[in-house]
């Protein structure tokens, strides 16, 4: 009896013809066609405006859009409708600057895109990894991308 606890790692179609073998690998190529459209449009309009957002992905039917850095972050932001930070402020790498980043960006976001949220978890530097500070912008339905694309291509 397998354990109902354990996520399979495959799915058990029993016996299928090649014919219906295909027809499935179309259908869910066709269905994940407008995701991966998706991705290609937020990664063009990103490099189009010089972000850098390198982990643009498909994960569970949804647009993952990794980490990125703080500043990246607050560009994002600017884009989307936020004000600019003033020239004076401290460094953004900082654990109350970059909490200030993430609330102006996800207050952006959503009005960019007409409601959509993120979930944004904030990554402080880390002496003992040797890597800089990062914002995890999470992951959004590919409705909620399209309406970012939209927003970044044609204004906030």
């Amino acid at each position: 009896m397998p354990d109902m606890d354990r996520p399979r790692e495959y799915v058990d179609l029993g016996k299928v013809t090649p014919e219906t073998a295909a027809e499935l690998a179309r259908l869910i190529r066709s269905g994940m066609r407008r995701a991966y459209r998706t991705v290609d449009g937020l990664q063009a309009v990103c490099q189009a405006h010089g972000l850098a957002i390198p982990d643009l992905s498909v994960q569970d039917g949804k647009i993952d859009l990794g980490d990125v850095s703080v500043e990246t972050a607050d560009r994002l932001a600017c884009l989307l409708g936020a004000p600019p930070q003033p020239e004076s402020r401290l460094d953004l790498n900082e654990w109350t600057e970059a909490h200030k980043v993430m609330d102006r960006l996800s207050c952006a976001f959503k009005t960019a895109t007409r409601g959509g949220f993120i979930d944004l978890y904030f990554h402080p530097d880390c002496l003992r990894c040797d890597t800089d500070a990062a914002i995890s912008l999470g992951s959004i339905p590919v409705k909620t991308a399209r309406r970012l694309v939209n927003a970044l291509q044609f204004g906030a």
